[in-house]
């Protein structure tokens, strides 16, 4: 099955998209150059405006789109700009927790090669500043499930909750995170991963990129390449290796998507639950992946936003087994006359 051919929805940004959000009934996405675009549910575009900057996180909040966008936290409604307040440094992750928007910002020193310095910030949804918060770590991962967290890198590492500092089993930054299930897992630098309640739940050699889930656990992607699935009693399901991966998401029929870049050439990969891969497409390089219920969207180095729909993915499958083994059969019997 070609990928491509099977999606649903495919647009055009116009720039490199660095950041996407899918619902059942709408597509927003992101560039690197500031332009914001949203689609309905039957991908007609509905707005398209210019943010300051490359568009990092996106946050719908009711009728509002709520992007960090370069230095600046600015807020969307139908194509209109509300409002964008500047920020001390990059403008990197957002969330809404008790009626306010958090938004962290990092600076990185060039000489040093790290980041120096970060601030939490709250708004109101009209933009009025009512808080911020300066700390030495930058956040990594956030999340308000339950509380505020806040995974950390140097030099604390660690995590705060509700502004509260906890430390983690290992010393290591925190790289990544996932809430799932009423816990919160931390992916370390050191390739280990913690729990919010200080336990170990897996080592690997290498870094933590990133965490997604499925039914049976979850699956880390290292920095070497390789895909790692862990089920929910600690013992690894399944791995691939493969190119370094750029984004990964599991969608819907617990299926893995996973886009790779080896400097040349992009590939997305789709795995059933158990490791086993259903189909690989070449591609431009993948950078952004988002899910909802039916769907699983990704976002490319070349502009492209390619939608895929549960139904029509399926019924493309089916269609490419039942060809596959219309073509055996022929095979098969070809060969049988051969033998008489």
């Amino acid at each position: 099955m070609d990928l491509i051919q099977a999606a649903w929805m495919i647009r055009d940004l116009g720039q490199p998209v660095s950041a996407l959000d899918i619902e059942e009934e709408s597509v927003i996405a992101g560039g690197w150059d500031g332009l914001l675009k949203k689609w309905n549910g039957d991908g007609d575009l509905l707005w398209s405006t210019k943010c300051q900057d490359r568009i990092e996180t996106i946050l719908r909040v009711g009728e509002k789109v709520i992007v960090t966008s370069g230095l600046h936290i600015s807020c969307v409604k139908d194509g209109d700009i509300l409002w964008s307040n500047p920020l001390e440094g990059s403008a990197d992750l957002l969330i809404f927790h008790e009626g306010q928007i958090i938004a962290t910002s990092s600076v990185y020193d060039i000489e040093h090669g790290d980041f120096m310095e970060s601030a939490i910030w709250q708004f109101s949804l009209d933009g009025e500043l009512t808080n911020v918060e300066r700390m030495d770590e930058r956040p990594w991962f956030i999340d308000a499930t339950s509380g505020l967290i806040l995974g950390l890198g140097r030099p604390k590492c660690g995590f705060l909750a509700d502004g509260i500092h906890h430390e983690l089993p290992t010393d290591s930054p925190v790289t990544c995170g996932l809430a799932e299930n009423g816990e919160i897992l931390f992916g370390h630098a050191d390739g280990t991963i913690s729990s919010s309640e200080g336990k170990v739940i897996h080592k690997e050699l290498h870094s933590i990129e990133s965490l997604s889930s499925f039914e049976k656990g979850y699956v880390a992607a290292l920095e070497n390449g390789d895909l790692v699935a862990i089920t929910a009693k600690c013992k690894e399901l399944w791995k691939s290796k493969g190119s370094q991966i750029s984004t990964q998401i599991v969608g819907f029929d617990d299926m893995h998507w996973c886009g790779r870049w080896n400097s040349l050439n992009g590939q997305v990969e789709v795995r059933d639950s158990l490791g086993e891969l259903l189909v690989s497409s070449g591609s431009s390089r993948p950078r952004v992946s988002d899910t909802s219920q039916n769907r699983v969207g990704f976002g490319f180095e070349d502009g492209q936003v390619l939608i895929w729909e549960k139904g029509l993915f399926n019924r493309r499958s089916k269609q490419e087994v039942s060809e596959q083994d219309s073509r055996k059969s022929a095979l098969a019997a070809k060969l049988r006359s051969l033998r008489n």
